[in-house]
């Protein structure tokens, strides 16, 4: 018994060994040689099932090929946004399609008037005023 387990073992090196050095149709050839070989039905079984699938699987590559030839459109791979905070308080929400610029949307904040006490008054005496954002918390949740 453990003999026959040496000389499987070693079987399966060589043949291991000889498939890494092998081009893919000798290797075809070689997996349907060596089942042929084998009085094993399994073996005969499995090889089949193997062709099967891989014939299917490259039917469905092909089919695959030709419903995106036919179709004409091409769908972007990789959609990008990036969300900014201006320092003035605006919010720009950029889009990029595969890496090129597709859209933009800038929300500008509402402005308020704020007294300026650091500037002069103005000719009329009145304190000079400046416009401030203000952030409405929607507008930060958008972030």
């Amino acid at each position: 018994m453990a003999v026959w387990n040496v000389n499987f073992g070693s079987s399966l090196v060589s043949s291991k060994a000889q498939s890494i050095y092998m081009s893919d149709s000798a290797q075809n050839n070689f997996a349907a040689n060596n089942a042929a070989g084998f009085s094993s039905e399994y073996a005969k079984i499995l090889a089949e099932k193997i062709s099967k699938v891989e014939t299917e699987m490259q039917k469905a590559k092909d089919s695959l090929a030709r419903q995106q030839q036919n179709s004409g459109e091409q769908t972007p791979t990789e959609i990008e946004t990036v969300k900014k905070l201006m320092p003035d308080g605006t919010i720009r929400i950029i889009t990029y399609e595969d890496g090129k610029f597709a859209s933009e949307i800038k929300k500008r904040p509402h402005l308020l008037a704020v007294p300026d006490y650091s500037a002069p008054p103005t000719p009329s005496g009145e304190t000079a005023t400046k416009l401030e954002p203000q952030l409405s918390v929607m507008e930060l949740f958008m972030l």
